[in-house]
């Protein structure tokens, strides 16, 4: 196992650590180096909050004090190795503090996404017509301070779709699963993009079982929760009319009966004024999207959706088919630490049985402590279908 380092030592695996407050950056990778116990830094695929945790040894109250980190400042990490490259995190957000004793230990976290911001705490209700999801994005973005990247081939169009009691960011995690794409907050900056599109990618790296750098793994497949395939019932809106306007027509039935009485005829008392005539319904259209790989024992998940067009229907069902099946067969590994491997790239496995085969990389973990640096990672195998 490699050793902690510092970026002063002349040691293989080395740490770099960048303070930020009030538009200053400060390098107390030096004043760490003593203290460090761990560090860790973890990255996610999907909507969860990167994190970094620094953990030091406190035995004079130093940390606790005069060196107390302060909450909204940011802090930067770089992992740094002689042979295998450099990572390095985003401006991370410092969001908790912690001291315990004996013996005294100080620690602290940042996170990837604002913690004064509007994005996940505000409440709001509005309405977006004759949009697109990326503009959709977009004005979210622009209206809580964030940067925006788009990493998505298609565009879904709306018509009318409507935020109701929710924050932006659940509003737009509920859109983006719909189509499916995933969005998250990294470094100040709203990211929507498609897995399915990442999970194209020839794989950064070929891990092979007998490696001695792989210390551990494990993988786990199911059957039971298998989907054949996904019906959307959609409502042909476009075919949905009216024939009349119900104030206007009730307003001639009472005329009508008003004539009556003046023409001296009675008008029949169990009559009522005539409603105006009920729009048509719009009538249900059953599209269905089958997996390939998925026998015919498979279950099959039916959503009701009003849809404009049989594209956003095939978008639905396939999204939801693929958001049903992603995780049928999952695994861990850990290695020496290695920070190529991040969150949404794609690895080649071998010589791991039934399980060989290209994985994404759901979450990485990076840990340097006084046993070395050790990169663990949660990986699912891809699907290039749909």
């Amino acid at each position: 196992m490699e050793e902690i380092g510092i970026r002063t030592t002349p040691l293989k695996t080395l740490l770099s650590i960048q303070y930020m407050t009030a538009g200053n950056e400060t390098d107390i990778s030096t004043e760490v180096s003593t203290d460090l116990l761990q560090c860790e830094y973890t990255d996610h695929i999907d909507d969860e909050a990167d994190e970094v945790s620094i953990t030091l040894k406190d035995e004079k109250g130093k940390w606790a004090n005069n060196w107390t980190p302060t909450r909204g400042d940011k802090v930067k990490v770089t992992f740094l190795t002689e042979a295998r490259g450099a990572l390095e995190t985003k401006n991370m957000i410092i969001d908790r503090l912690s001291v315990s004793g004996r013996p005294r230990v100080f620690s602290f976290s940042a996170v990837s996404i604002p913690l004064n911001g509007t994005v996940r705490r505000t409440v709001k209700t509005r309405k977006y017509e004759n949009t697109t999801l990326k503009d959709i994005a977009n004005q979210i973005a622009n209206d809580n301070n964030l940067e925006f990247m788009w990493d998505c081939e298609d565009n879904p169009t709306y018509d009318k779709v409507d935020q109701e009691r929710v924050s932006d960011l659940d509003f737009l995690k509920k859109q983006c699963q719909e189509a499916g794409f995933t969005v998250k907050v990294s470094a100040e900056t709203l990211i929507v993009f498609d897995q399915s599109k990442y999970e194209k990618e020839d794989p950064i790296k070929l891990l092979v079982e007998n490696a001695s750098h792989i210390l551990s793994w494990s993988f786990d497949a199911q059957q039971s929760e298998r989907y054949k395939s996904c019906t959307v019932k959609w409502r042909n809106v476009s075919k949905k009319s009216s024939s009349g306007s119900k104030s206007s027509n009730t307003a001639n039935s009472r005329q009508a009966i008003l004539d009556s009485y003046i023409n001296g005829s009675t008008p029949n008392k169990g009559a009522k004024p005539k409603k105006g005539s009920t729009a048509k319904k719009a009538e249900y259209i059953d599209y269905t999207y089958d997996d390939p790989d998925v026998d015919d024992s498979g279950q099959v998940y039916v959503l009701k959706k009003r849809c404009s067009s049989l594209a956003e229907a095939e978008r639905l069902a396939k999204a939801k088919l693929r958001q049903l099946n992603l995780r049928q067969l999952t695994g861990s590994i850990s290695m020496v630490g290695d920070p190529l491997m991040c969150a949404g790239s794609v690895i080649r496995l071998v010589n791991f049985g039934s399980f060989d085969g290209n994985f994404i990389i759901e979450k990485a973990t990076h840990t340097m402590n006084n046993s070395g640096y050790v990169t663990s990672i949660d990986v699912r195998r891809v699907n290039n279908n749909y």
